[in-house]
This record gives structure tokens, C-alpha cells and sequence, in this order.
């Protein structure tokens, strides 16, 4: 019963949000943009039970941003034991609306738990698009890209706070045929002559990139697409460095090699 009663709850106050965001979103956009934007809905299911519904919305016409766009966002305005957000400029949001869909793209999650146990990540639904897209949870730690279109993303953890690890994405750099890959896959479980990892080191503010190829220069940037800084004349496989700036909160880190360039979203304390 408490159950069921938790899941109705959610739904409420999901109903509220997007309504209280439609208005909004209205008065920035025409109907037409409105009833056109692609939409994916995101269920999260805590250890007790409890769903919450997550809402990612793409402008096709680019009128909102990866950052904080008013009318276009959700704020959250509660917070239940244990939960899960995107997060925009270090804040917690139930609705984000974005730019047009890219497949590279990556949004950030918090993850807050209370109590330690089994969580659970699904696709509710896909609107507006032309074709079936995929959608993955990248678990940064693990270094993992699960495809949530059929199979959930399950995960025993514990608890605490969550803020670096989880990403929802559209593509899995570990193959170059997303669309056949049903569960969990390390990127360690392929041979990519161009595969490139990057870490950051919160506690120590080291800066870690490893690669199967030369990586020729690193670019970093803010959430919203402003250059932080560039570090040239690398050539080298492995990188280990301290990364000490000014820019606090989410940034974006580019490794480039001879051909390609791989880039990881982090979180700068």
C-alpha cells in the first residue's frame, strides 16, 4: 500500500511541475515549437519503492540551453529520502529542456540516498521523434553505458550523495553500433585503437587521461560552452596532472588525438 502510495505521489507532484512548466514554456515559444519538441521521460525507482518521474525536453528551434533557461527548467521543490534530479549549475531540476537533440550529448544526475539498496532507471517514453533513439545511463565510476530502451539500469548501492557518476546519453562510445547493445557494457570489454579515459580526482584535484593513441592537446569547458582552458603539445598516452581552476561546477573535458577526440562531463569542487 505504502508502495502504491508513493507512486501516485510522485505522479502528483510530476503533474504539477509540467503543467507550472508548459505555462512557462508557452510564453517563450510558439504552440507549434511546443507540440514539436522531442521529449524523453526518465523513471526512477528508489530502494522502498519509490518512482519519480524525469522529464528531458529538446527545442528543436534551440531556444533553451544546457544551462538554467527560465520557463524552460523545473526546479525541484521537494526532496524525498531518496531521489534522483538532473543537474543544472550545481541545482536540482525534475524538468530540463535543452537545445536541439544531439547524440553526443550528456546530462548530468544527482543521485541522494538515504538508505542503502536496489535503484532502478527506465525509459518511460519517447515522443516526437522520427525514429526510436537510444538512450543509455553512463555510470562513470564503472565506466559503463546501459541501454535503457528495453532492459532497466539496476544497481545495488549505498547510501550518500551521487554527483559525479551518473549521465544520461544517446551513444556509446564503446561500439560503433549502439543500437545492438541490450545491457551494461565496459568500455574495457572492446579493442577501440582510439579509446581514451578520463578521471578527475575530486579530493586531489588530479586530472588523469589515458589513451590507446597520442593525444595531441586537452580543451576544458564550462556546461554552457565557454572555453576554461586549452593545454597543448601534449603527445603523449597517459596524462596525469593537477587541475586547479577557477571555474567551480560542472565543466567538460576534451582529449583530442591524431583523428578523433573523446570528452567526459565532471564536476569541479
Amino acid at each position: 500500500m505504502k508502495l502504491v502510495a508513493n507512486i501516485y505521489l510522485s505522479f502528483f507532484f510530476s503533474f504539477i511541475f509540467t503543467s507550472l512548466n508548459a505555462s512557462s514554456i508557452i510564453e517563450h515559444t510558439n504552440s507549434s515549437e511546443f507540440n514539436t519538441m522531442q521529449r524523453v521521460r526518465i523513471d526512477f525507482e528508489s530502494p522502498d519503492g519509490f518512482v519519480r518521474p524525469l522529464l528531458l525536453a529538446f527545442t528543436t528551434d534551440d531556444s533553451a540551453t544546457d544551462g538554467v533557461d527560465y520557463g524552460y527548467d523545473g526546479a525541484n521543490f521537494d526532496q524525498f529520502p531518496d531521489d534522483l534530479f538532473w543537474m543544472i549549475e550545481d541545482n536540482t531540476y525534475v524538468i530540463q529542456g535543452v537545445g536541439s537533440y544531439e547524440e553526443t550529448k550528456q546530462y548530468p544526475l544527482g543521485l541522494f540516498l538515504t538508505n542503502s539498496g536496489t535503484i532502478k532507471i527506465s525509459l518511460n517514453s519517447l515522443e516526437n521523434f522520427n525514429q526510436e533513439i537510444d538512450v543509455f545511463v553512463f555510470d562513470n565510476l564503472e565506466n559503463t553505458y546501459t541501454r535503457i530502451n528495453v532492459n532497466n539500469f539496476d544497481l545495488d548501492i549505498t547510501s550518500g550523495d551521487y554527483l559525479n557518476r551518473f549521465f544520461i546519453t544517446f551513444s556509446n562510445p564503446s561500439t560503433s553500433n549502439t543500437g545492438a547493445s541490450n545491457g551494461a557494457l565496459s568500455i574495457e570489454e572492446f579493442n577501440n585503437e582510439e579509446l581514451t579515459s578520463i578521471t578527475y580526482i575530486s579530493n586531489s584535484d588530479q586530472l588523469i587521461i589515458k589513451s590507446n593513441s597520442t593525444i595531441t592537446h586537452i580543451e576544458i569547458y564550462s556546461i554552457t560552452g565557454q572555453k576554461i582552458k586549452r593545454l597543448n603539445n601534449i603527445h603523449s598516452k597517459e596524462i596525469k596532472m593537477p587541475l586547479q581552476l577557477n571555474h567551480k561546477g560542472y565543466a567538460i573535458v576534451k582529449a583530442f588525438g591524431l583523428e578523433t577526440h573523446q570528452s567526459k562531463s565532471i564536476i569541479l569542487n
